[in-house]
């Protein structure tokens, strides 16, 4: 089959090239899925340099950590998923941009009806993640003010959305004209260049220095000191990101503004396992289980079906030309999710 690899480490142009592999066998508790579309993550960046990530590997791998298809073969206890469509969050977050791909049953959901492939796999990470950080972590309720870093990325138009659906006041960055627009037209009352404003002065000014009481940073680095100034007395901070930090949140920031801010530092993760085994534990991986994520995925078909939430797609690529497209997501040359068309 066909696959997208990282070969060696480098800019996306240089580690990636289609390859060849052997078909994937489906273990027990793993769907195999004839993929149709997969979509591209900034953390696949970060894994062709060979950057910090949170599931580090060392080439060769294929990268793909989203993927809507078809299921076409199963392994113990998955058989009832055979023939369904599907999205998914691949196995180890990887080897998705490939014909067929393997995932955990953790991560596996019926496609939204509503969307097309491309959509669909351009829904499953950006919306299960922010709605876990919102409502799940960040407790965000009608009436308080959102703030979206980065607000006309994947996640940051899917946080945007799910905001407006809750009746919160949304307020977003963005980089350029184009994307400023992107997130006014989506439903942000206050969309901020943060090119030419300083965002933090912005919201303060929007809120009669009140602040957001929900701050959803998805970019981190030169972004998180005016975040933390912007964040309402007794708010909640999400860290969601790192997309401005090149050492990939690793470098830290001083802890004292939130000892004078009064306000909390919350994390999430976008990812599902129900069993964590002890040494991943320990290591201090400890995400949400399947209970969870079917509640969170019932309530995003609710929202889709309402017309409430319905993925961005900045572009559909091919195959051919997803490292191109991944030096465009690098270069802040892109808006809302790319889907890559493999399938479909």
């Amino acid at each position: 089959m066909r696959a997208l690899q990282v070969s060696k480490n480098g800019r996306p142009s240089e580690a990636l090239e289609i390859v060849e592999v052997p078909r994937p066998e489906p273990g027990p508790g793993q769907v195999r899925i004839a993929v149709s579309a997969a979509s591209l993550n900034f953390n696949d960046i970060d894994r062709c340099y060979g950057r910090v990530t949170t599931i580090p590997m060392p080439p060769p791998f294929i990268l793909g950590m989203d993927v809507c298809g078809t299921v076409d073969s199963a392994g113990e206890g998955a058989e009832a998923w055979i023939g369904k469509r599907v999205v998914a969050i691949t196995q180890m977050a990887q080897g998705g941009l490939a014909d067929h791909a393997i995932a955990p049953l953790d991560s596996v959901f019926d496609a939204p009806p509503e969307f097309d492939d491309a959509e669909a796999t351009c829904f499953v990470i950006p919306y299960h993640t922010t709605h876990l950080a919102l409502f799940e972590r960040g407790g965000l309720s009608a009436g308080e003010g959102l703030l979206v870093i980065a607000g006309a990325s994947g996640l940051g138009t899917a946080a945007i959305q799910l905001g407006r659906a809750c009746g919160a006041r949304v307020f977003a960055t963005a980089g350029g004209p184009e994307k400023v627009a992107l997130c006014r037209e989506l439903g942000a009352e206050l969309a901020i260049d943060h090119r030419e404003t300083n965002f933090a002065d912005a919201v303060l000014d929007h809120t009669g220095d009140v602040g957001a009481e929900v701050v959803a940073d998805l970019a981190g680095g030169s972004f998180v000191a005016d975040a933390w100034r912007a964040v309402a007395r007794g708010g909640r901070y999400l860290v969601l990101g790192f997309a401005d930090d090149p050492e990939n949140g690793t470098g830290g920031a001083p802890l004292r503004p939130t000892c004078i801010g009064n306000f909390s530092i919350v994390g999430v993760i976008g990812a599902y396992m129900s069993n964590v085994p002890g040494l991943l534990r320990r290591s201090g991986f400890n995400p949400f289980g399947r209970d969870v994520a079917d509640a969170v995925h019932a309530d995003l078909l609710r929202l889709a079906a309402k017309g409430d939430i319905r993925p961005h797609i900045g572009r559909r690529v091919s195959l051919e030309d997803a490292a191109a497209a991944l030096e465009d997501h690098e270069h802040r040359r892109s808006l809302g999710r790319t889907a890559v068309l493999i399938n479909a």
